[in-house]
């Protein structure tokens, strides 16, 4: 199996990367990045003569689809604002797609027959190929891990997504940013869609607040409703099962910090005028974070950093109404320089990526990682590689 990495240099794509670099089943890695600089040294340091690394630029779909030809699958990591890009490139190579979620961001609206991925679903099916948005941690695993919980009762009346995550690492300097920025940004300005008594609405970023306790040591953790794909999907993916709720919230140290920013205007594209010059508040606060290497964790650093993600099933089972519990917990990979979060959806992106080559994933067309992964298939992938699972059902209901 071949499969290309699509922006394959960055902190996440990496992680696919490596992981696909360790498995039998993959004959071939390529590292399409923009920064060939950076995609050449991953290459170098995994030392295997069956990764490489090439330039690709999504901003040209043709020029990338001719990276993707011969492949079996093509893994896209880069920026989700590149999706559409990404997936029309594949529909010309005609290779199998993935991505690390962006489903809702690049439609924010929160109407799922307006949500433009989707709409590929005819053209990837008539090429016969399979193309699943969203296959990062959340979203991804949360996806899968709520066709899980769902297939654990026999209706479920509400679907409940939780991530946190906390950070023990040693000598980091005391502001910097482990994630994208733009998502984080993008999680700030824009309104979440929730599903709420059967119906669809808008309410303001961090509008909604919850206290709670995940496994040790990410422990009590505040978070906070913000856009994501979820809210929008499942309601759709499950509404035969009777699907009245579903909503998500995240959160952990740092989190209100990057809030601050965005209340300062930083979030905007909006420009403002300095001294006769056009400013983006928005791109003036990633150039400012990247030049004084605020971007990621310092390269002299051990990172010691794990993230937890929580779904909950609510529904009835054999006449009593059950919470089913799903709690996963990563932890940093030291030997990748990789912290919880990018290796959570670096390994995931890997784990399906692999299914499509392999076949276990058979149906074609746009397919939501709750409709066609299989979770039994899936879960075990994600122990295997150190991901600890704690499954609970009670009748406490939240």
């Amino acid at each position: 199996m071949k499969v290309v990495v699509l922006g394959g240099a960055g902190l996440t794509g990496r992680c696919a990367v490596r992981d696909l670099a360790e498995s039998r089943d993959v004959s071939e890695i390529v590292i399409a990045d923009v920064n060939l600089p950076k995609a050449k040294e991953i290459a170098d340091e995994i030392k295997r003569g069956n990764v490489s690394a090439t330039f690709a630029d999504l901003r040209k779909p043709k020029d990338a689809a001719n990276v993707l030809k011969g492949a079996d699958v093509a893994l896209n990591a880069a920026s989700y604002y590149y999706n559409l890009e990404a997936m029309e490139a594949a529909l010309l190579a005609r290779v199998h797609y993935l991505d690390q979620g962006g489903l809702t961001f690049l439609d924010p609206g929160g109407d799922y027959s307006k949500l433009r991925q989707l709409k590929l679903h005819d053209r990837f099916k008539e090429a016969g190929l399979t193309a699943i948005p969203c296959m990062g941690d959340c979203t991804g695993i949360s996806n899968v891990m709520a066709r899980h919980v769902v297939d654990k009762l026999d209706s479920v009346e509400t679907i409940l997504i939780r991530d946190g995550w906390i950070d023990f690492t040693k000598g980091a300097p005391p502001f910097f940013v482990t994630w994208s920025v733009e998502t984080l940004l993008d999680e700030f300005l824009l309104d979440a869609t929730i599903f709420e008594n059967g119906e669809f609405k808008k309410i303001p970023p961090l509008s909604r607040r919850e206290i709670v306790h995940f496994p040790e040591p990410v422990g009590k953790q505040e978070v906070y409703s913000t856009i994501h794909s979820e809210q929008v999907t499942l309601p759709v993916s499950f509404r035969d099962k009777g699907i009245k709720n579903v909503n998500w919230m995240e959160g952990g140290p740092g989190f209100l910090e990057m809030k601050v920013l965005a209340d300062a205007g930083f979030k905007t594209d909006e420009a403002v005028e300095i001294d006769g010059m056009r400013i983006s508040p928005r791109k003036f606060l990633v150039k400012l974070l990247a030049g004084r290497n605020l971007l990621g964790y310092p390269q002299d650093v051990v990172i010691d950093d794990w993230e937890a993600g929580r779904v909950q099933g609510i529904g009835p089972r054999g006449g009593k109404m059950v919470t089913h519990t799903v709690d996963w917990i990563g932890h940093s990979k030291e030997e990748w320089r990789a912290n919880a979060g990018e290796y959570l959806v670096g390994i995931s992106s890997s784990i399906s990526a692999q299914m499509i080559g392999k076949g276990e994933i058979k149906e074609r067309g746009v397919l939501l990682p709750e409709i066609c992964v299989n979770p039994d298939k899936f879960i075990p992938e994600l122990t295997r590689r150190g991901i600890r699972i704690k499954e609970t059902a009670s009748t406490d209901i939240p």
